[in-house]
């Protein structure tokens, strides 16, 4: 957990949030709002966790030494045991080498990549961090088969999807570069007002397809309302109105914002959509499928054999 922090506060200085940190059974994840652009800064904050570690390493090696030289005793007893302060110290050198290793979603993974993007586009160092992973995924599954290294099959499928999952978003990241949100954007959707309700909610979902509504009073945006949601208060009273069960504050974004950011915001939230909005005024929707049509037709075309 202090591991995860090292990565948390560090990214924040650089004015980069974290929606969570889960802890897994072989490590922990920080799921940050972005990775910095700037490789060095993305060094820095990759290099954090593994900071943490030494320094908790170190505090116990001094620990045991002041231990050693003035024994500290309650009740007869040793506020912590020697073995355990060792066991600590071996776990931390332990964690500090494997979140190192340069495989991708580790620690490592992202310092070979920030120091790779120093030197090379931000796309390509991705690609070459992503294969190194891979391969390293590779030698662990083969270590797997041997005498007690069992738990290397799961770090192998850890590392295969992890660095697969990066390149791919890298790789998307670069194909949304120089559009804006207004290009990707719906303009054809049905609205919901806060006086509609379940029923009509319902209604609508059958009638148009669509399953996520903005609710809208005089133009200006005031909340979402998500299938699910219409799903939860529908079976017990269809006369509700759309107003008291709506999703207040709805994410939204300027027409003029990069489009790589919008969908970076869209991936770290719960809901499927961004809401364009310009002067207050809803001017359209982002959605997933939006992006991958504008992406389609952006595309270069194949020209016709002469």
């Amino acid at each position: 957990l202090l591991h995860e922090y090292g990565h948390v506060l560090t990214a924040r200085k650089f004015g980069i949030g974290t929606h969570d940190i889960t802890l897994l059974p072989i490590g922990g994840v920080a799921r940050l709002e972005r990775m910095p652009a700037n490789p060095r800064q993305e060094l820095l904050v990759a290099l954090a966790g593994p900071a943490v570690n030494v320094v908790i390493a170190a505090v116990l090696c001094l620990w045991l030494k002041a231990e050693q030289i003035v024994p500290r005793r309650m009740d007869g007893f040793r506020l912590f045991s020697d073995g355990l302060v060792v066991s600590l110290i071996r776990f931390n050198v332990a964690m500090l080498l494997f979140n190192l290793l340069p495989a991708f979603p580790m620690d490592g993974g992202r310092v070979l990549r920030a120091l790779l993007a120093m030197r090379m586009p931000h796309v390509r160092a991705t690609r070459i961090a992503a294969t190194i992973g891979q391969a390293m995924a590779i030698v662990f599954a083969i270590l797997a088969f041997t005498p007690n290294r069992e738990m290397l099959l799961l770090v192998a499928l850890f590392v295969w999807v992890g660095a697969g999952r990066e390149a791919e978003d890298e790789e998307e990241k670069s194909r949304l570069h120089g559009l804006l949100a207004r290009d990707a954007m719906m303009t054809d959707y049905r609205l919901l007002l806060p006086q509609d309700t379940a029923r009509h909610a319902v209604n609508l979902i059958l009638q148009s397809g669509q399953t996520d509504f903005p609710v809208v009073e005089n133009g200006r945006l005031l909340g979402l309302v998500t299938r699910q949601d219409v799903v939860d208060i529908s079976g017990r009273d269809d006369s509700t109105p759309v107003s008291s069960f709506m999703r207040g504050g709805p994410p939204e974004c300027e027409a003029g914002e990069h489009l790589d950011v919008v969908m970076e915001r869209i991936h770290a939230s719960d809901l499927p959509l961004m809401h364009v909005v310009e002067n207050g005024l809803l001017r359209g929707l982002v959605t997933a499928e939006s992006v991958g049509q504008a992406l389609t037709f952006r595309s270069p075309r194949r020209q016709p054999a002469v």
